[in-house]
């Protein structure tokens, strides 16, 4: 019986597996972007968290959220070639860091979609409506929306990703016809 150990997510995020830990996809420069959106919508937004969530985001979220799965389904099936085998073995991070970049980026459209309902259950509406706490509004207004600029930026890499990994699967498989045709092909030849 053959052993087979896999590398855990949570350790990924936060070890990483080869390459930059997970949380480094994250935490990153684009950061102060996300906060730049997240204070400017909350500075300019005048209505309720609540009502936010309601009438906008939440049911943003859905297309967000039906894209994104469905550009991973995608990336799923490109991911099982062995075209794309061959780039991960070049990848200093290997498969792995392919497989869970996607689970990442659902992962954080999941839980802002999971914040932005509790927004729209009136949570946040109902604990900080006193002036004396304004600030503390102020400060969960502006993360909602920087998580929210975050999921659509996740959203996004998971499309570009997908798309990349199309054009590398061609690449490779052009690769492979070229070395065939030239006698240069190292499989050929085992």
């Amino acid at each position: 019986m053959i052993q087979v150990q896999f590398p855990q997510f949570w350790s990924w995020l936060i070890r990483g597996s080869g390459g930059k830990p997970g949380y480094r996809r994250i935490l990153n420069r684009w950061l102060v972007l996300h906060g730049v959106v997240g204070l400017a919508l909350a500075w300019i937004v005048p209505v309720p968290l609540a009502q936010c969530s309601n009438a906008v985001l939440l049911p943003l979220a859905g297309i967000i959220i039906g894209l994104a799965f469905a550009w991973a389904g995608n990336a799923q099936a490109l991911l099982s070639g062995s075209e794309m085998e061959d780039v991960a073995d070049q990848h200093k991070g290997g498969f792995v860091e392919y497989v869970y970049v996607y689970q990442t980026a659902i992962l954080l459209i999941l839980t802002t979609l999971v914040v932005w309902s509790l927004a729209g259950m009136s949570v946040f509406d109902v604990r900080w409506p006193t002036p004396d706490r304004a600030y503390l509004y102020f400060v969960v207004k502006t993360v909602l929306f920087g998580l929210s600029s975050i999921a659509l930026r996740e959203c996004w890499h998971v499309v570009l990703g997908a798309q990349w990994m199309l054009l590398a699967q061609k690449t490779v498989k052009q690769a492979r016809k070229s070395n065939r045709t030239s006698g240069n092909d190292p499989k050929a030849e085992q």
